[in-house]
């Protein structure tokens, strides 16, 4: 399951660097209406699959259009909203992002079973060609964005594309997102549910609400950081006691032995907004390099993103396996709450990690980048 659900990484890891070359080159809006086309003829072979090949074909190409998402909607906001509103902006897309998530989770749960899985997905499918024809007409690009995107050629971007690679900070700020936003995209997203129904006993459904809670706390936590980090002008204090608090908040729910229900849902409100935080760091990213290849960073940052959730997903799933004690039910593999907190260890570790590449990051105080002098 770990491995299925990683091929939509892998596609979206290995197409960030070509998404972010080729928004700074060419016109977002041809771009990105193609990309959700191709997210929906993925869910359509998707959801027709009758074998692991074409499931994770499927997911492959939904993870290809999916690569277009995040990066290409930062670039539309760098071409049509002023760089102070950077943070806020990008934090208002993630917020649209979790609304995704959130019917992703209770929402399809109770599709699923008033239909089936393959109908919900082919809905899913239905909503994105709606959605690629929205974008078609209403996204334009902007005047002075076009023109400069027509002066830029191989040779300057391929040298933007190094000079990113060289700058420190490019790889502490990519290693600290992907750290980051691990334990939001393998827990809330994949192990959290199962985890939870096994810790506590609880329904399918029941537990997917109190994930779902994750997903709200992170729209929140998001578009509230950016606004923050805006107004103070500061953007490792933001990221420091967002990921501070994640850590905190993960670990309780993970290891503390007995949690009311409402106790577990504010955990879980808590996790998913204090993970929220972590997005000033693609403000941060933005703020290293030339506003030209906006796209190029954005899309090198978000590649880690892919990244640790193609690692940690299916390394959580050999972890499970690892720790699996031979219980059956109904021909399925059954783990013990032991088994769960074992495998999912890697998450708090990983926020650990990633506190500590903040010791190396450098405090922009939302100033855009400034070349060198010769």
């Amino acid at each position: 399951l770990g491995s299925l659900a990683a091929c939509y990484f892998y596609a979206y890891l290995c197409m960030q660097l070509p998404v972010g070359i080729l928004l700074d080159r060419y016109n977002p809006r041809i771009l990105i209406s193609t990309a959700i086309l191709t997210c929906s003829l993925g869910a359509f072979i998707f959801s027709h699959s009758d074998t692991l090949l074409f499931a994770q074909i499927g997911r492959v190409l939904i993870g290809v259009g999916g690569a277009f998402s995040a990066v290409g909607t930062m670039k539309i906001i760098s071409m049509w909203f002023p760089a102070r509103r950077f943070a806020l902006m990008s934090g208002l897309m993630m917020a649209m992002a979790m609304l995704g998530a959130v019917g992703g989770e209770a929402p399809l749960s109770i599709l699923v079973k008033q239909t089936s899985w393959r109908a919900s997905i082919q809905y899913c499918a239905i909503a994105g060609i709606c959605l690629a024809c929205l974008v078609f007409l209403i996204v334009t690009n902007k005047e002075q964005a076009k023109k400069h995107a027509d002066q830029m050629t191989l040779k300057s971007l391929r040298c933007g594309l190094i000079q990113i690679i060289k700058n420190k900070q490019t790889w502490l700020l990519s290693f600290y997102s992907g750290l980051a936003f691990a334990p939001i995209s393998a827990f809330a997203g994949l192990w959290g549910v199962p985890f939870i129904c096994q810790k506590y006993s609880l329904t399918k459904d029941m537990a997917a609400t109190f994930v779902s809670l994750s997903f709200i706390g992170f729209a929140i936590g998001s578009p509230f950081a950016g606004w923050l980090s805006d107004t103070i002008k500061r953007r490792k204090l933001i990221m420091i006691s967002g990921t501070a608090t994640s850590l905190i908040s993960i670990s309780t729910i993970l290891y503390w032995t007995h949690l009311k229900p409402i106790e577990l849902g504010i955990l879980f409100l808590i996790f998913g907004y204090s993970s929220g935080f972590f997005f000033v760091s693609f403000a941060t990213m933005r703020e290293n390099h030339d506003t030209s290849l906006s796209g190029t960073s954005i899309g090198f940052i978000n590649m880690f993103n892919a990244l640790f959730g193609a690692i940690f997903e299916p390394l959580i799933g050999y972890a499970l396996d690892h720790e699996w004690t031979h219980i059956l039910h109904n021909g399925t593999r059954v783990f013990s709450t032991h088994a769960y907190q074992f495998a999912l260890s890697i998450l708090p570790v990983g926020l650990v990690i990633a506190l500590l590449c903040q010791f190396g990051i450098k405090e922009t105080h939302c100033q855009n980048y400034s070349p060198p002098n010769d």
